[in-house]
């Protein structure tokens, strides 16, 4: 028998292989030399497309919220806005409907707002692979929010039945840590009967004490500094849901 190349080329999903050096001690390929060349490119293949599906479209985040998602003059508009922040760090299609004043219960003052539940119709529209609800500090009644919470988390859950679903409370700016507060309580009891995720900012006190400092001069809306802040604390639970 002698050499009959040094060189082995594979043909796979487009891409011409070839590996240098590989000494084939046969006059033909047949046999089982074919059978293990064949192999060999299937082999090849499946790595090449292994590497294709990790290039693949980025995954799609969906907000939902208030002024404290879409931002405000005090700051976290556009690009500067925690959404926009964990969108870009996690990798993921930001899709925001964030409207200044509403919440589940409300559409707030200005022109074209309605509260969630008349929004979700988009979300689920949008198809997204993360779906993130935050508020209201906009909702007043306990009783009307746990109802209207519940309503629009399970509509939102059977549209989307495959997403994953995080609920964010409201967001308030004591500057003291408080046990609780009955809108985040409303929040909180719609998310755990439907087994949804669910981040209290008023247990976590994440505005409290010294990160006070990033609130703005309204005493209410975060800064470009606080929308930071508060996409480093709501990152690592998104970063969670996507690996779960």
């Amino acid at each position: 028998m002698v050499p009959y190349s040094d060189q082995f080329i594979c043909e796979t999903s487009g891409r011409r292989i070839s590996f240098k050096n590989m000494r084939m001690y046969a006059v033909r390929l047949t046999g089982r030399a074919t059978v293990l060349a064949s192999l060999l490119c299937s082999l090849l293949a499946a790595g090449v497309n292994g590497q294709a599906d990790a290039t693949a479209p980025h995954k799609r985040l969906y907000v939902l919220g208030d002024s404290l998602a879409g931002g405000s003059s005090q700051g976290g508009k556009g690009p500067h806005g925690w959404p926009s922040l964990v969108a870009e760090h996690l990798g993921m299609t930001l899709s925001l409907d964030a409207k200044g004043g509403t919440g589940y219960t409300t559409g707030g003052r200005q022109e074209g707002g309605r509260p969630y539940a008349q929004r979700i119709k988009r979300a689920i529209a949008a198809k997204p692979d993360v779906v993130v609800v935050e508020g209201s500090r906009n909702d007043t009644s306990p009783t009307k929010t746990r109802a209207a919470a519940a309503d629009t988390l399970r509509r939102l859950r059977a549209g989307l039945p495959h997403a994953r679903i995080l609920v964010i409370g409201p967001i308030y700016a004591f500057r003291r840590p408080i046990s609780s507060h009955p809108i985040d309580e409303a929040v909180s009891t719609a998310a755990e009967k439907l087994s949804l995720p669910h981040l209290s900012a008023v247990h976590r006190g994440w505005f409290t004490g010294s990160a006070h400092q990033f609130i703005g001069s309204d005493g209410v809306h975060p800064t470009n500094a606080g929308h930071a802040y508060l996409a480093k604390r709501i990152r690592p639970e998104l970063t969670r849901l996507l690996h779960t």
